[in-house]
């Protein structure tokens, strides 16, 4: 090869590497000055994240603070397919780990993009370390949703979603309270896009949800679903509702239905039974509506309880039609047509009342309008206004026909008669806090709807529905109950349903002191069962007798000396279960009754004879022992704040009395 050629072989390298070195250098060029923003953008991208930060859910906690939903870190596991090196090694840990289905591991690596394999499961430390250390499978921590107390008032309580939105019950009607505001995060990775042990800067601080404490008692709750789950099979009844409320306060103690909602997980979630009918569905209340048909009466003096009126022997022709009772009856006072629960009488004597004045009455119940109880989807019920009252409208309302109602306004109208005519807002929410600092909530009057004289008239009439009438299946040995019975043909299209009723019961305790109004309300039972005085008036005794003996609320109207029952005057034992020895020996002077106490200190756990039964040896023995043992509930963190003045029965349990005396100890007590 000649010189010549030599060289021109060296220029022309020469040229070739000048030639790319100049266009790497433009390259670089291009790269580094005129696309730098957008290339730093997507490196930032790659090694820089951000991320949400959760807040903690505020926790649901019954009236005593015992939790009825709190937050929890649980575990979500995602992968990302395309970051998968080894799909096989992935797809046995998603497996073993995991928790899933091999065909379930394999759809998800088949997909392109993220995807979630589970959310806020229960992960152990292990499990979670194994999968994180997988190329393309994420692990990451988020607040989950506990519900320490199973699906025991789950219809109130409700759930949260995947996402940790409510969607039922006080988790979604509360929502915005319980949930937070999330915050922000800046994260940066390495090259496998991992973030541990990498920079982490706060943007945004999360600021956590606040607490809901309901007005719920879970002691009362648990009787009331036990009550309703008998009464389903009892009388094959389609559905069935209990409510409890203090009747000084408006506060929900309990909130039961049957059948409910089993769990909270897969398709249970969707399940209509989380819908509570007692708030958002309608039904004809029946004979429980002449409370109010008698409220407008007696308000307007348009009757007196010694009035007489003929039944016609059950059955009346009115211009629009006749009119039957469920039993003949003659010539009844208006008292006693209350107490037999004539639909005849009822529907005569109010046509001693203008149109008008029934209807502002009815209105002033609350009828026809929410009651503002706090939960979603709340009915307001369906009142005609006068100008669309038929011919029979005024006699058909008076005994329960023509109008539609909730269960619980039945309860609150019922709650005003027993509070001497004030009409509470009822409501379930007690108090909110953040971190045990809660802020108390005070009961809301709405109005007077009757004055304390027609009250205390209406509470007489009830108190003879339950001793000598319709409801006397509704009475409780050693507490006073009042009440009134109900019985409504469902109607479907403008036409009664034959065989098709729906039962209940609205009464209060102690029938003087009223302290707990109670409904029930039993929907289509066996046509044997239709009456209210037959279904729904012993599941009301059942729900105030476990209450009695089971709970403080009742305590006042146990301590009767004597009571009256099936016209027997008889002595009968007062309550002194759960009180602390020095209070049952003080309950004992007071009263004038004779005790027997075996036990040193603590709170009395056994009496003989119970509660309201007839002392025979004039002598009561009680059994006094340490009550601190199960005193341990849950508590939230930090201190709850107490209501000033007390918070009412639930807040106040546990606690052995510190005092101590010999045991055997006896008291014979004097004139009180």
């Amino acid at each position: 090869m000649s010189r010549r050629h030599r060289r021109n072989r060296l220029v022309a390298l020469g040229v070739a590497c000048f030639a790319a070195t100049a266009v790497l250098w433009a390259r670089l060029v291009q790269i580094q000055v005129f696309h730098h923003a957008a290339y730093a953008e997507l490196a930032r991208r790659q090694h820089d994240t951000l991320r949400r930060i959760d807040a903690v859910r505020g926790g649901l906690f019954d009236r005593a603070m015992n939790p009825l939903a709190v937050s929890a870190g649980l575990v979500s596991v995602g992968v990302r397919p395309a970051r998968v090196r080894d799909r096989r090694r992935a797809e046995d840990a998603l497996v073993r780990w995991a928790g899933v289905s091999r065909r379930e591991a394999r759809e998800r690596l088949r997909r392109r993009r993220f995807a979630w394999v589970r959310r806020k499961i229960a992960l152990s430390a292990e499990a979670a370390a194994r999968l994180a250390r997988i190329d393309g499978i994420d692990v990451r921590r988020e607040p989950g949703r506990v519900y320490p107390a199973g699906m025991l008032a789950a219809g109130v309580v409700g759930l949260v979603d995947v996402d940790g939105r409510g969607v039922a019950g006080a988790e979604a009607a509360f929502d915005a309270v319980l949930r937070g505001r999330p915050g922000r995060e800046r994260v940066v990775r390495n090259g496998r896009y991992r973030a541990a042990r990498y920079q982490r800067r706060v943007l945004a601080p999360p600021v956590d949800g606040r607490d809901v404490v309901l007005t719920i008692d879970r002691d009362v709750q648990a009787i009331c679903e036990g009550e309703l789950d008998g009464a389903l099979r009892r009388y094959g009844a389609r559905w069935a509702a209990a409510i409890v409320m203090d009747v000084r306060t408006g506060d929900v103690v309990a909130l039961a239905e049957r059948p409910a909602a089993r769990s909270r997980d897969g398709a249970q979630r969707a399940d209509s039974l989380w819908t509570l009918r007692s708030v958002s569905h309608v039904y004809e209340p029946g004979s429980t509506f002449k409370l109010v048909t008698a409220a407008a009466l007696l308000e307007f003096d348009r009757v007196a309880m010694a009035d007489t009126f003929d039944a016609g022997h059950g059955r009346w022709r009115f211009p629009w039609g006749t009119l039957r009772d469920a039993h003949p009856h003659g010539t009844l006072r208006f008292d006693q047509a209350f107490t037999v629960s004539s639909n005849v009488v009822m529907a005569r004597a109010i046509e001693r009342l203008e149109p008008e004045a029934f209807h502002r009455v009815i209105r002033l119940f609350g009828f026809g309008e929410r009651t503002g109880v706090g939960l979603l989807a709340e009915a307001s019920g369906t009142v005609p206004p006068p100008d669309r009252w038929s011919g029979r409208t005024r006699n058909t309302l008076a005994f329960g026909q023509e109008v539609a109602v909730t269960p619980l306004q039945m309860l609150v109208a019922a709650a005003a008669v027993a509070n001497d005519g004030r009409m509470m807002m009822p409501r379930i929410v007690r108090g909110i806090g953040r971190h045990g600092e809660i802020r108390w909530i005070d009961p809301i009057m709405v109005r007077r709807v009757v004055s304390p004289r027609t009250a205390a008239r209406l509470r007489a009439l009830c108190r003879r529905v339950v001793e000598e009438g319709t409801g006397r299946r509704a009475r409780v040995e050693g507490l006073s109950v009042a009440g009134k019975t109900g019985t409504a043909q469902k109607a479907l299209r403008g036409r009664y349903l034959r065989g098709r009723y729906v039962a209940s019961f609205v009464g209060w305790a102690p029938a003087d002191a009223p302290r707990l109004a109670c409904i029930v309300v039993i929907d289509e039972p066996a046509v044997r069962y239709r009456y209210g005085g037959d279904s729904a008036a012993p599941v009301f005794a059942r729900i105030l007798r476990a209450t009695a003996t089971s709970t403080h609320w009742l305590d006042d109207g146990l301590g009767a000396r004597t009571v009256t029952v099936h016209r027997d005057d008889r002595r009968r034992a007062p309550n002194f279960l759960r009180l602390d020895r020095d209070r049952a020996l003080a309950r004992a002077r007071r009263l004038g009754v004779n005790v027997l106490v075996s036990g040193a200190s603590g709170r009395v756990v056994g009496q003989v004879p119970p509660p309201g039964a007839p002392v025979g040896d004039d002598v009561i023995r009680l059994r006094v022992a340490d009550a601190t043992a199960g005193e341990g509930a849950p508590r939230p963190v930090g201190r709850a704040r107490r209501r000033p003045g007390g918070s009412g029965p639930g807040a106040h349990r546990g606690g052995a009395a510190s005092h101590r005396s010999s045991a055997g100890a006896s008291v014979r007590g004097g004139t009180p």
